[in-house]
């Protein structure tokens, strides 16, 4: 950009003496001055175009400031910190946007939050994943109800359409699929994504999506009292692979299954994982840590927190 300045430095003053050469040259030197204003007014025209120009093009070329921050490193994603963070000789922390989201502890501490428990039905029959989310903002000190959220969440309208044996229907990344309200439409539910959007509304710079990362590191908010949402199925078991059904969507091609569900990771031992069930009237539910990991790896290791500011 420096080079740039200097050379319009270097023609406006070879206009000036240009003007100057041809006024002499025609005997009207009388008339170099009003030259030589009309052309700094038409200079002060082009150089501004110029800035504003150059200016929109510095701003589009401005680095993009990543979230998740390793010592020295960014990273856009929470798995890609952590990753980063477990090669390095001593583990350093994750902090997503100033605030510690993960760092290396020793052991497995026992650890069970008391967070209160929201039931879904009967108002949200297919909505386990934002009464689970309704929970975890609850928790945060967040006022908000289950149907706000109801309301809130965005929608994929994609229409349900069969050809042959081929399904087309919405992605749950682009929105909530089916009718929240009811299970006799047809509808898949929502993944983490438009998840993460609606609780960035209530905790703006604090919601961190940790979809992706091992389940080790997925439950870290624990540790810190801070509850966790999970995408996992209401028969937290590994399902056979016939309990999936490919489907078609305008982002591509997904397996769902109809036992999509969503609960909220209240604790864990050695043993057990704790949770909160949208389902069930029982608060801090436990089972077994293996089983419920791989339940949870099964539906696309989803998974959704906040960090304290």
């Amino acid at each position: 950009m420096n080079i740039i300045y200097v050379g319009i430095a270097a023609i406006i003053v070879i206009a000036f003496f240009a003007i100057y050469l041809v006024a002499k040259m025609l005997r009207i030197e009388s008339l170099t001055g009003r030259a030589i204003l009309s052309f700094s007014i038409l200079l002060v025209l082009v150089g501004a175009g110029v800035f504003y120009y150059f200016g929109g093009i510095g701003a589009q070329e401005e680095v993009e400031v990543l979230p998740f921050a390793v010592e020295n490193s960014y990273f856009s994603t929470f798995a890609e910190a952590v990753t980063y963070s477990k090669t390095l000789d001593s583990p350093s922390p994750v902090y997503y946007h100033g605030n510690l989201a993960w760092e290396k502890t020793s052991g497995v501490p026992n650890k069970v939050i008391e967070v209160p428990l929201i039931l879904q039905l009967p108002e949200l029959a297919r909505g386990s994943e934002i009464t689970s989310l309704a929970m975890l903002l609850t928790y945060a000190g967040v006022e908000v109800t289950k149907l706000e959220l109801a309301e809130q969440v965005k929608k994929d309208q994609t229409p349900l359409k069969r050809e042959d044996d081929v399904i087309y229907f919405g992605h749950p990344n682009d929105g909530f699929v089916g009718n929240i309200y009811t299970t006799s439409i047809p509808g898949i539910g929502v993944f983490h994504k438009p998840i993460r959007e609606l609780a960035e509304l209530y905790l703006p710079d604090t919601i961190v999506d940790m979809t992706g990362a091992q389940f080790e590191d997925v439950i870290y908010p624990i540790h810190q009292g801070i509850p966790v949402w999970v995408l996992i199925h209401n028969q937290f078991k590994t399902l056979p692979e016939t309990s999936f059904q490919k489907v078609m969507t305008p982002s591509g091609e997904i397996n769902v299954t109809p036992h999509q569900h969503s609960v909220l990771i209240t604790g864990y031992d050695e043993n057990h994982i704790y949770f909160n069930d949208p389902l069930s009237r029982e608060v801090s539910r436990p089972i077994s840590r293996e089983q419920f990991k791989a339940a949870w790896m099964q539906m696309g290791q989803q998974a959704v927190s906040y960090v304290k500011k």
